[in-house]
C-alpha cells in the first residue's frame, strides 16, 4: 500500500469537504434550510478533520492512505445506493442532484469517520505489537547478559537476538577506543561483513565525528534518527545507508559509572521506528550492557591477579626452599665447629662461642620461619575434624615451655588442617613463653572455647599488649624481643586466613593478651 502523508490526506479531505460544500451552495432552493445547514456542515466537519490530519493530529502517517481509502468507498457507495433506488426518476431534476450532493457528504464523512477510527484501533494493536516485540527482544538479551562469560560472546549474542526482531535491519556493537577517538565495531548482525570490515566511527569534531555515533559517545545520550536522510548530521553516511535500504537508525550508548565502553546501533528499513517508549527500553538494555561488560572486566582482572598471586606463591615457595636448604648445610656446619671448639676453649673463648652458637640457633629459626611463611598463605579448601583439645596438647609438648602453664576449658571438635593449626598455636604459645613470662619464667596460657560460640581464644596472664602496637605485632619481622625472628605472629594470622577466620588482639582478664580467632567451624 502506497503511503502519503498526513499533509496530503489533510489536503485531499479539506478539498473534498469544500468541493462538497459548494455543491450544497449550488442546491439552495431545493431543499429545506434545516437540510441544507446539516449537510453544509457536515461538509465543513470533513474539511475540518482533513486539517486536524494534516497538523499531524488524529491518525498516523502510515495510516493516512486507509482513511483516505475509506473516505472514498463511502462517499461513492452511499450515492450509488441513491442512484440505484432512483434509478426511473428524472435525472436532471434539481431535487434529484440535491440528494447525490447530500448522500455523498453523509457517506464521505462516514467514511472518514470509520477510516480514523480503524486507523487509531490499527495503531493501539501495532503499538502493543511493537511493545511485545521489544520488551521480548529485551528479555532475550538480558538472558545473554546473564549467561555470557566474555565481553565478545556477550555482544555478538545481543547483536543476534535484536536482529531478528521485525524492523530491525541490522544490529551491531562498537567499541570505543579513547585514544583513536573512534568507535570500531566488535560484533553485527544482519548485513555483509564486507559493510562492517572498513567501518570506522569518528567521535572527534570532524564532520563524520558529528554524526548519531558521535553524539552517542560525546552525550551519553541515546540518538534515534526518524529519517537518516532527513538529518544533514548523517549526511556522510547516506551512500553506505542507501545501499542498504536504512531509513531510520538508533544509537544507544554502554556505559557504567564513567566508563563509555561505545555504543551498539540499530538500522530499521522504515522511517519513524524509534518513539520514545522504544527509545526507553533500548536505553536501558544499553545500561545493562554496560553493568555487564563491567562486571566480565572485573571477573578477568580478579581471574588474573589470581593467577599472578598464584605464580608469585609458587615463586615464593621455591626460594625459601633453595634458601632453607642452603642455608642449613652451612649452618650445620658452623654448629659443628662451635662444638669442636669448646672441647680445647679456655672460659672466655667458651663464652664467645656460646654466643656464636645462639647467633646460630637464631639463624635456624628463622630459616625454619621464612619457610615456615610461605607455605602458610594457602586456602585450606579440604578441613578435617579435629580434636581442638588434641591439637592444644601437642603444640603445647613441641615448645620450651619452661615453668610456664597450660590451661584448656570446653574445647570441642573442629573441621580444620590439624598440623596448620599446631603451628599456629605452637608459634602463640612461644610468643606467651618468651614475651609473657616474668623474671622467674613463669605463666599461664589458656585456650578456651568463646563465650558466643564463634571460636576459640588463646590468653595469657603476661604484661600484655599496648593498643598502639596491637596492629604492629602482626606485621613481618617485628619484635619487642631481641631473641624473636618478627615471625610468629604472622605466621599465625596467615594461618587463620588460610581457614577464613577473623583474628582480633585483645586484653586478657588478668590484663596479658588475648588473641581471639572467630568464623571457626565446629564438626558438630
Amino acid at each position: 500500500m502506497v503511503v502519503v502523508s498526513r499533509r496530503v490526506c489533510g489536503g485531499v479531505l479539506v478539498a473534498l469537504g469544500a468541493a462538497l460544500a459548494v455543491g450544497h451552495a449550488g442546491t439552495t432552493g431545493s431543499e429545506p434550510p434545516l437540510a441544507f445547514a446539516v449537510t453544509t456542515a457536515l461538509s465543513v466537519a470533513i474539511a475540518g478533520v482533513g486539517v486536524a490530519i494534516a497538523r499531524g493530529g488524529l491518525v498516523s502517517a502510515w495510516c493516512t492512505t486507509r482513511v483516505l481509502a475509506w473516505t472514498a468507498v463511502a462517499a461513492g457507495l452511499l450515492p450509488a445506493a441513491v442512484l440505484w433506488v432512483t434509478a426511473d426518476a428524472p435525472v436532471f431534476t434539481s431535487l434529484f442532484s440535491t440528494a447525490i450532493v447530500d448522500a455523498a457528504t453523509v457517506g464521505a464523512l462516514a467514511g472518514v469517520l470509520v477510516g480514523v477510527y480503524d486507523a487509531r484501533n490499527r495503531k493501539r494493536q501495532r503499538d502493543l505489537d511493537r511493545l511485545n516485540r521489544i520488551t521480548n527482544a529485551l528479555r532475550v538479551a538480558t538472558q545473554e547478559v546473564v549467561h555470557a562469560n566474555d565481553r565478545d560472546t556477550l555482544e555478538q549474542a545481543v547483536c543476534d537476538r535484536l536482529a531478528t526482531s521485525d524492523p530491525y535491519e541490522a544490529v551491531w556493537v562498537g567499541r570505543y577506543d579513547a585514544e583513536a577517538d573512534v568507535v570500531r565495531p566488535s560484533a553485527w548482525a544482519g548485513l555483509p561483513d564486507d559493510y562492517f570490515d572498513s567501518l570506522t566511527i569518528p567521535t572527534d569534531d570532524t564532520e563524520k565525528g558529528q554524526g548519531a555515533g558521535g553524539r552517542a559517545i560525546k552525550t551519553r545520550e541515546t540518538q534515534a534518527i526518524p529519517d537518516v536522510y532527513a538529518d544533514e548530521t548523517m549526511e556522510p553516511w547516506w551512500r553506505m545507508l542507501r545501499e542498504h535500504g536504512v531509513q531510520s537508525l538508533a544509537v544507544v550508548p554502554i556505559h557504567h559509572d564513567d566508563t563509555v565502553y561505545g555504543f551498539y546501533s540499530i538500522y530499521a528499513d522504515r522511517p519513524d521506528v524509534f518513539d520514545e517508549t522504544e527509545r526507553d527500553v533500548l536505553t536501558e538494555l544499553g545500561e545493562t550492557l554496560g553493568n555487564a561488560i563491567a562486571v566480565i572486566e572485573t571477573r578477568e582482572r580478579l581471574a588474573q591477579r589470581e593467577q599472578e598471586l598464584a605464580r608469585q606463591n609458587r615463586r615464593l615457595e621455591e626460594f625459601a626452599s633453595v634458601v632453607s636448604h642452603d642455608l642449613r648445610n652451612p649452618l650445620n656446619v658452623a654448629e659443628g665447629y662451635v662444638d669442636i671448639a669448646r672441647e680445647t676453649a679456655d672460659a672466655e673463648t667458651a663464652d664467645a662461642l656460646d654466643r656464636v652458637d645462639d647467633a646460630l640457633s637464631r639463624m635456624h629459626e628463622l630459616v625454619e620461619d621464612v619457610l615456615a611463611l610461605a607455605r602458610q598463605g594457602d586456602t585450606v579448601n579440604d578441613p578435617e575434624t579435629v580434636s581442638l583439645s588434641g591439637v592444644v596438647t601437642d603444640a603445647w609438648e613441641t615448645v620450651d615451655t619452661a615453668e610456664a602453664t597450660l590451661e584448656t576449658r570446653d574445647l570441642p571438635r573442629v573441621r580444620a588442617d590439624g598440623s596448620r593449626v599446631r603451628q599456629l598455636l605452637e608459634n602463640l604459645f612461644r610468643n606467651a613463653v618468651e614475651h609473657g613470662a616474668g623474671d622467674d619464667g613463669r605463666v599461664t596460657v589458656t585456650v578456651g572455647w568463646l563465650s558466643d560460640g564463634a571460636g576459640f581464644y588463646v590468653a595469657d596472664d603476661g604484661p600484655g599488649i599496648p593498643d598502639e602496637e596491637r596492629e604492629r605485632v602482626f606485621e613481618t619481622g617485628y619484635s619487642s624481643s631481641d631473641h624473636g625472628t618478627g615471625f610468629g605472629l604472622n605466621i599465625a594470622r596467615t594461618i587463620a586466613e588460610a581457614h577464613g577466620w577473623r583474628v582480633e588482639l585483645t586484653e586478657s582478664e588478668s590484663g596479658g593478651a588475648r588473641f581471639e580467632f572467630r568464623n571457626v567451624e565446629t564438626a558438630e
